[in-house]
């Protein structure tokens, strides 16, 4: 598998809540990234993250951030591409964000 490659997982995995869990032989991290002011530029509100055994890095990112003009979208990256899967005006709850990000991944890995 071939690692994203957007780099600011690792602050965030460190920083953010984080619920681990299994899915179709890999492990994801379910991150919320916090609002304080360390974090005010952060594009990021929620983010699903992909891991295979045989790399350190995420494979998968399922991602809720906030574009150039601060709408939020919903976003894939996965094998080397990046895709915009929705457009929201206000942002899904994290229970929401969950349900869509989990089907998208199952969508790409299979789920068990």
């Amino acid at each position: 598998m071939e690692a994203i490659r957007d780099m600011s997982w690792m602050r965030q995995l460190a920083l953010g809540k984080v619920e681990h869990f299994e899915l179709g032989g890999y492990r994801f991290a379910l991150l919320t990234v916090p609002e304080t002011a360390i974090h005010h530029g952060d594009r990021f509100r929620f983010r699903l993250l992909g891991f295979d055994p045989s790399l350190d890095r995420p494979f998968l990112s399922v991602d809720l951030e906030s574009d150039i003009l601060g709408d939020y979208v919903l976003s894939v990256e996965f094998k080397g591409a990046r895709h915009v899967l929705d457009h929201f005006d206000n942002p899904p709850s994290l229970a929401e964000f969950r349900s869509r990000a989990v089907a998208e991944a199952e969508a790409r890995v299979g789920g068990t």
